[in-house]
């Protein structure tokens, strides 16, 4: 990640009240699209591998329609649940942290955390190690 607004500026994009004493945070959803894209403008999308990752971005890429892995990221691909660059998964970790995926691959379902984590974990929220 290159850059990342700071909070005053995504404070001042949304509408904060108090409500029963609690704080709350009131935007519409293009609001909350808009904030996301700025928020994830600033994240560094790996050119080649996102091409190769997906390939009908790469298609489009080469076709025109497309200008670069990084403004499909940042307008569609994030929202679509696509990664940036690769993430490596700590397998130890995801695996203890998440026994169902070590009982997929106990099983012969899965190979390893990583793929788990790349075909549908990141999908799921799921970390890919300890924060």
């Amino acid at each position: 990640m290159n850059y990342f607004p700071p909070f005053e500026v995504i404070r001042r994009s949304v509408d904060i009240q108090a409500v029963r004493g609690d704080l709350r945070v009131n935007l519409s959803y293009e609001d909350f699209v808009k904030l996301l894209k700025l928020m994830i403008s600033g994240i560094e999308v790996d050119e080649d591998w996102y091409a190769r990752a997906y390939d009908d971005i790469g298609q489009a890429i080469r076709a025109g329609s497309i200008s670069s892995a990084r403004q499909h990221f940042v307008n569609d691909g994030y929202f679509e649940g696509r990664l940036p660059a690769p993430i490596r998964v700590d397998e130890a970790w995801y695996l203890r942290r998440y026994p169902d995926v070590a009982e997929g691959i106990r099983k012969g379902i899965l190979t390893s955390a990583q793929e788990h984590f790349d075909m549908d974990g990141y999908k799921e929220g799921r970390l890919p190690f300890e924060m």
